[in-house]
């Protein structure tokens, strides 16, 4: 995974961000190791000071970057009010003054899984989200029950362009479009829960440390079906040559959720993805589209798949 631009290093940051930086975290930086993951055009590094202390560090300028501005407000709305226990990294501290959005967690060490996926991966990886899933359940925090990051095929079927493009990327979707879109329909009913639901569960956002899992990223956060993080985190996988079918066996009892709804939210996820993925991106964020192409072209393949033998 790369970033969706070069990221801004600590150097490029503007000198009264970086001292706003320093006093939040109370000491001089020393060190900063940028981190390559992730699609967000902002500043992401760990950071060290001077007497040793650690920290994990987002800043973007909302100038330039509005929308990302916005989703990282929204990660501080989410993050901060999530409680102690869960496998998150801790929120310590923000600053917002209309033009920079800092953020500041609790430094983890860690790795994205897979590159490649090993068997004992997957199950740590799924099972951690199952064990979170049935800990969130109900959510402990108040969230919107609406799901921006679910549905796409019915909207994707009135552009024609995306619809030629659509034929190119998938023949079997292009062929079915219309019953992918009423069988999204159903899915985004069968996506409404009280589960604390992470909306953006790909491995990408994973992190293995120690003996740890840990899920990093929380601007798209919702109530609703806890099966949603799984269908994310099974697509990446999916995406990177695992075939997501044995992982999901255990996963669909102990998150309570028949196929039936099962392929009906998968199918809304995917029109995410595919709507996403043929619509054209701002500059500086190409890199958005070019993963969900990867992600949406791996998702209609287990969707196409589990149309043709689960029936």
């Amino acid at each position: 995974m790369f970033a969706s631009r070069r990221r801004p290093r600590w150097a490029e940051l503007p000198a009264s961000v970086r001292r706003c930086i320093e006093g939040l975290l109370g000491g001089a930086v020393v060190d900063t190791e940028s981190c390559a993951g992730g699609f967000s055009p902002g500043f992401a590094s760990r950071i060290t000071l001077r007497g040793g202390h650690r920290a994990f560090v987002k800043a973007v300028d909302a100038h330039l970057w509005p929308t990302e501005a916005s989703q990282y407000r929204a990660e501080a709305e989410v993050a901060g009010r999530l409680p102690q226990g869960l496998p998150v990294p801790r929120l310590l501290t923000t600053h917002d003054d209309g033009r920079w959005v800092l953020l500041v967690f609790e430094q983890v060490d860690g790795v994205a899984p897979g590159r490649p996926w090993t068997t004992r991966q997957i199950r740590r990886v799924v099972t951690q989200a199952v064990a979170f899933a049935q800990a969130t359940t109900p959510s402990p925090i108040v969230l919107p029950r609406d799901h921006p990051r679910l549905g796409g095929w019915a909207h994707l079927a009135l552009d024609p362009s995306s619809v030629a493009r659509l034929h190119t990327v998938s023949t079997w979707a292009s062929r079915h479009l219309d019953r992918l879109t009423a069988i999204e329909q159903r899915g985004l009913h069968a996506a409404q829960g009280d589960s604390l639901v992470h909306c953006d569960l790909y491995p990408h956002n994973v992190l293995l440390s120690g003996d740890r899992v840990m899920f990093v990223d929380w601007p798209h956060a919702r109530l609703g079906a806890p099966v949603i993080d799984i269908i994310a985190l099974l697509t990446g996988m999916a995406a990177d040559g695992v075939d997501p079918e044995p992982h999901l066996h255990t996963a669909l009892p102990a998150l309570n959720c028949p196929p039936d709804s099962f392929d009906a939210i998968l199918t809304a996820h995917t029109g995410f993805l595919m709507a996403g993925a043929l619509t054209p991106m701002p500059t500086g964020l190409q890199a958005i589209a070019e993963e969900k192409l990867r992600l949406a072209t791996a998702a209609t393949r287990w969707l196409q798949h589990r149309h043709t033998h689960t029936r």
